[in-house]
């Protein structure tokens, strides 16, 4: 059937590609809910919140190469070198002239100990991996964003389906009435000698062709029922309404739908800030070149046990700089690899431009084609009632053959069936249109924040 590959369209291709809208109509008709349920549920989802979280927890983890780091230790040693041993003796305030420093025995040495350094300057690395960072949370929350918007797709694409599988069942069930009736007047008239019995014959091949149609939509109500319930994570059992009898508006200007998708599409914002990640870690990774500071502070005792004694105490200050003079080219391959990363970057940006483009103007073009095939599946309706109509009285009358009747039955159903699939592709094309363009209205309660 041809709504199929337009369903699959959004629930396979747009999983890698764009966000949709919500319908005005289907609001009111119990959609939202539907896609709030997604939202909370869906495990793709879940797994692009823990990314998110784990974003945010490398840019605290960046932001504390800004803050000072405190440590304390407890250390124990027992040693008669002597260059330990004396120092030891010192520190312990236990220096005695008397001593032999070439053999000062064996000397125990208890130290707790309160240390303190702080980066002062790092070639500005620690500045560009914290923005790398932020740009890294900004990158994963347009992700999370752009996943929401394909699975509010797909979950609007299931509910029309759904919703047109009852209309298709309905089709079936008249025309198994129809065929009914006309299979008991038939009857009657064999019975009077003004009709064949392969006229019955003809009208029960007939019904079973109706009947196979029946199971059928009945199948496909049981299947887009729980192909939505797959996507919501629970059940679904309210009765689908059927759609307003307006169809969407036709597309836009080219050009304004392609302006609308590069400013709105969160897959383009997030390509760009992948992109300001990379040079961010390019400029930390050459940062590497330069001068290291750091500023240094220890406190502690030297005992020789764990009493403690704060006239034993001692305190350290210092500075320590250091540049790296040869690495065996570690540092010149690490900015080779994040300049590739950047290129890799930036051609990502193009691609996803190219495909954004190309998606919006093909949904535009299916929008246009299928307003046109409702219109014109709407016409071949009534034409198709009329003909039915009229055919139906001249096989009443004797007039007409019972397969012309079948014939004219059959153009009715089926002309029925494409008003029907094109009234929901309709719906279905507006809904890819303004997932192109990245026009999404998602309950806002299941957006991104950072509490």
């Amino acid at each position: 059937m041809k709504q199929q590959p337009i369903l699959c369209s959004l629930l396979l291709g747009g999983v890698v590609c764009s966000p949709t809208t919500v319908h005005s109509d289907t609001a009111s008709a119990g959609l939202a809910p539907l896609i709030e349920q997604a939202l909370a549920n869906n495990p793709d989802l879940m797994v692009q919140k823990a990314r998110l979280a784990e974003a945010e927890a490398r840019l605290q983890e960046a932001t504390a190469a800004f803050l000072p780091r405190f440590s304390a230790r407890v250390s124990y040693e027992y040693t008669n070198d002597p260059s330990r041993a004396f120092a030891y003796i010192v520190a312990q305030r236990r220096f005695d002239f008397g001593m032999d420093i070439n053999q000062p025995g064996w000397v125990d040495n208890f130290r707790p100990e309160l240390m303190a350094s702080w980066s002062l300057y790092r070639g500005g690395e620690d500045h560009y991996r914290r923005q790398a960072a932020a740009l890294g949370v900004e990158a994963a929350a347009l992700e999370q964003q752009a996943l929401q918007n394909r699975l509010a797709a797909a979950v609007t694409a299931a509910w029309y389906t759904w919703r047109m599988a009852p209309e298709q069942m309905a089709v079936a069930r008249q025309s198994l009435q129809s065929i009914a009736a006309e299979q008991n007047h038939t009857r009657q008239r064999v019975e009077q000698g003004m009709a064949l019995k392969a006229d019955v014959l003809s009208l029960d091949v007939r019904q079973s062709a109706s009947r196979e149609a029946e199971i059928r939509a009945e199948n496909a109500l049981t299947l887009a029922r729980s192909s939505l319930q797959m996507l919501v994570g629970g059940e679904v059992t309210d009765t689908p309404a059927p759609p307003a009898p307006t169809l969407p508006n036709p597309p836009s200007a080219i050009a304004t739908l392609l302006q609308q998708a590069l400013d709105h599409r969160p897959e383009l914002q997030a390509a760009n800030r992948q992109k300001a990640l990379r040079a961010a870690e390019l400029r930390a990774e050459k940062a590497a070149f330069l001068p290291r500071v750091t500023a240094y502070t220890a406190y502690g005792l030297n005992s020789r046990g764990p009493d403690i004694n704060f006239s034993q105490d001692n305190l350290t200050l210092g500075l320590n700089a250091e540049v790296d003079l040869f690495s065996g080219g570690a540092t010149r391959a690490r900015i080779a690899a994040a300049e590739q990363r950047l290129v890799v970057a930036e051609a990502l940006i193009q691609r996803t431009r190219l495909s954004i483009e190309d998606e919006v103007r093909r949904a535009a073009a299916t929008l246009d084609e299928t307003l046109k095939r409702s219109e014109t599946a709407e016409r071949g309706q009534q034409a198709a009632d009329e003909a039915l109509r009229l055919v139906h009285l001249q096989y009443q009358a004797g007039s007409a053959a019972v397969t012309r009747y079948l014939d004219a039955e059959t153009d009715r159903a089926e002309a029925r069936l494409r008003a029907i699939m094109a009234h929901y592709e309709a719906y279905i094309a507006d809904a890819q249109l303004q997932q192109a363009v990245g026009t999404l209205s998602i309950p806002a309660n299941r957006t991104h924040s950072n509490d």
